[in-house]
C-alpha cells in the first residue's frame, strides 16, 4: 500500500471500531501529538484545561492509548460521526488529510470541528500523527461557558 492507501484504510479502521484493526495499520512506536489541553483530552480526562499553549510532552498518545481511544472512547464522545474530507495529498511518506469533523457530544451538544492532520507512514504503517484543530471552537462546543469536566472516563478494553 502506498502512504496515502495506509492512511485511508487507517480511517476506514477507525470507522470499524475494530481494536485489532486499527492496530495493524499502527507501527510499534507511534505517537499522535494532539495540541496540549485540548476539549476532547479534558472531557476524556486525558488532560487539563491549564495544559494549553506550547506542547509539553504531555499531549502525545501512543500505540496503546490510540486504539483504545479510537476503538472505545471515540465513538462514545463523538456519537454520530460524520467526516466530510476535503483535501489529502500525500508526498512521499507524509500524507495531510484535512476535513470537517460533525457529531452529537454526550452532553447533547453539537459538535462540528475542522481538523488538518499529518500523518507520517513507515513500513506500511503510521509512524506519527500530528494533529492540528480549532481548539477555541472545539473548547466552545464541548463545554460552552460552563465549567470545563470529564464528560467521560477513558475506558480501556
Amino acid at each position: 500500500m502506498s502512504p496515502k492507501e495506509t492512511v485511508i484504510a487507517l480511517y476506514a479502521a477507525y470507522g470499524s471500531g475494530d481494536p485489532e484493526r486499527i492496530a495493524n495499520l499502527l507501527h510499534e512506536d507511534v505517537v499522535w501529538v494532539a495540541p496540549p489541553g485540548n476539549a476532547t483530552q479534558v472531557a476524556l480526562c486525558l488532560g487539563r484545561s491549564e495544559d494549553a499553549g506550547a506542547p509539553i510532552g504531555s499531549n502525545t498518545l501512543g500505540k496503546h492509548q490510540i486504539v483504545q481511544f479510537m476503538a472505545h472512547n471515540f465513538p462514545r464522545m463523538f456519537m454520530s460521526p460524520k467526516n466530510e474530507f476535503r483535501s489529502m495529498v500525500a508526498e512521499g511518506p507524509v500524507v495531510f488529510a484535512e476535513h470537517c469533523l460533525s457529531a452529537t457530544l454526550p452532553n447533547g451538544r453539537q459538535y462540528v470541528n475542522d481538523y488538518c492532520f499529518a500523518y507520517e507512514v513507515r513500513d506500511g504503517k503510521v509512524q506519527l500523527i500530528r494533529e492540528y484543530m480549532d481548539t477555541r471552537g472545539g473548547w466552545a462546543q464541548v463545554f460552552g461557558q460552563e465549567e470545563p469536566k470529564t464528560l467521560l472516563a477513558f475506558i480501556e478494553q
